[in-house]
C-alpha cells in the first residue's frame, strides 16, 4: 500500500474512530454515574463495638412513667428528630475515698462555717456522714466528697432586709468562690455553662418562689451543668435546674450562701464505648407508651402537647456506672420527659 493509498483510508475511517471513541467516553461516564448512585444509595454501615454489652438504663429518682398523659407532636419540625445512629458511652468509675482522710471532711465543715473544736460529724452510713449544728447541716459522701448543704433561716428575717441583686457575674464568682473553698469544683464544672434562677423569699410565708426579673428577687441560685458532649447538649435530671447548685443572698456589703449542693459523678476519658441508638421515631412511640421517664408534669392535666423534641446526655444525680444519651421532649406548662436513646437490645431490663 502506497503513502497516498493509506493518507487516503486514514482520512475515510478517522470519523469511524472518532465516534468509536466518543460512545467509549460516554459508556465509561454512565457506568461511573451508576456507581455512583449505587454508593449513595447504599445504607452506610454502622459500626459500633458495644464493649460493655447490656447496660442499664439511665435512672432519676423521684420521675414517674408516661402512661398515664396523651401526647401529640406539636413541633417546628413536624415529626420525631433523628439523632445520629450512634453514641460514645462514657464509664463513670466508682470512688473509694474513705475517712481515713477525715481532715478533708473537717476542712470543708470549718469552711463553711462549723466550729469544728466543739462540732463532729456523725457517721450515716458507711458513705455518709454530717455536721450538725443549731443552724448548718452539712452531709458529706466520704467517697467522693459530694454535698448537701443547708443553712436554717427562717427565723432570720434579717437576711432578707436591705437585699441586692448584683450583676451576673458577681453571683457567678461567689458561687464559684464557695465551692472552690470546700474544694469541689470540678474541672468539668468550671468548663460548662452557669444558668441563675431569681427567687423571692416571703420570710412571713416561708416560700421561696421563681421570679422572671432580677428587680422581683431578693434570692439568686446559680446551677452548674457540664460542658457540651461532641456538641450535645447535658441535661440534669430535673431539667430546669442542676443538681451541682449554689444559693445565696446578697446584702449590701456581704452575701451568705443558704443552700449548696454538690452530686456529680467523674467520666472516663480513656473507658469509652460506642453503641447504636433508637431511631427518634421509635423513642416518640416509647414515650406514648408509657415507657418514658417523666420529669416534670402539671398537675392535673393528661393530655400534653410536646413543643420540641431534642437529642442530648443525662448527668445523673445519683452514681451510675454509665453516662449516656437520652432523646428529651419538652411540652406545654414545664412538661419535660426522657426516653434513653440506646437502643432496647443493648439495654437490662
Amino acid at each position: 500500500m502506497t503513502l497516498t493509498e493509506l493518507s487516503y483510508y486514514s482520512r475515510k475511517m478517522l470519523p469511524f474512530a472518532l465516534l468509536t471513541g466518543l460512545i467509549l467516553i460516554i459508556f465509561y461516564l454512565i457506568i461511573q454515574v451508576f456507581l455512583l448512585f449505587i454508593k449513595l444509595n447504599m445504607p452506610e454501615k454502622v459500626t459500633y463495638d458495644a464493649k460493655w454489652g447490656k447496660i442499664p438504663a439511665p435512672q432519676v429518682k423521684n420521675a414517674s412513667a408516661s402512661g398515664s398523659f396523651r401526647f401529640t407532636l406539636d413541633t417546628i419540625e413536624g415529626q420525631a428528630i433523628e439523632a445520629s445512629e450512634t453514641a460514645k458511652i462514657f464509664y463513670m468509675p466508682s470512688s473509694y475515698s474513705d475517712l481515713s482522710t477525715e481532715g478533708k471532711v473537717y476542712l470543708m465543715a470549718k469552711k463553711i462555717g462549723f466550729d469544728t473544736e466543739n462540732v463532729k460529724y456523725t457517721k450515716l452510713s458507711a458513705r455518709e456522714i454530717s455536721f450538725v449544728d443549731d443552724k448548718r447541716n452539712l452531709t458529706i459522701d466520704v467517697t467522693n466528697y459530694n454535698f448537701k448543704y443547708v443553712y436554717d433561716f427562717s427565723s432570720e428575717r434579717s437576711l432578707f432586709f436591705g437585699t441586692r441583686i448584683p450583676e451576673q457575674k458577681e453571683i457567678e464568682d461567689k458561687a464559684r468562690e464557695f465551692l472552690q473553698s470546700v474544694n469541689r469544683y470540678p474541672t468539668e464544672l468550671a468548663q460548662g455553662q452557669t444558668h441563675i434562677i431569681y427567687l423571692y423569699y416571703n420570710y412571713i410565708s416561708k416560700q421561696m418562689s421563681v421570679k422572671e426579673r432580677p428587680i422581683e428577687a431578693n434570692v439568686v441560685e446559680v446551677d452548674f451543668f457540664r460542658p457540651p458532649i461532641d456538641g450535645f447538649e447535658v441535661v440534669s435530671p430535673s431539667y430546669y435546674n442542676s443538681q451541682n447548685s449554689v444559693i445565696l443572698v446578697f446584702n449590701q456589703t456581704d452575701y451568705k450562701v443558704l443552700k449548696a449542693e454538690v452530686s456529680f459523678f467523674e467520666k472516663s476519658s480513656e473507658q469509652v464505648a460506642t453503641y447504636p441508638l433508637k431511631k427518634g421515631s421509635q423513642a416518640w412511640s416509647e414515650l406514648q407508651d408509657n415507657k418514658g421517664i417523666i420529669i416534670s408534669a402539671p398537675a392535673g392535666k393528661n393530655n400534653i402537647s410536646i413543643k420540641k423534641m431534642f437529642y442530648a446526655y443525662l448527668d445523673p444525680d445519683i452514681y451510675q456506672s454509665y453516662l449516656q444519651p437520652v432523646y428529651v421532649f419538652l411540652g406545654d406548662d414545664n412538661f419535660v420527659g426522657y426516653v434513653p436513646a440506646v437502643a432496647n437490645e443493648y439495654l437490662t431490663e
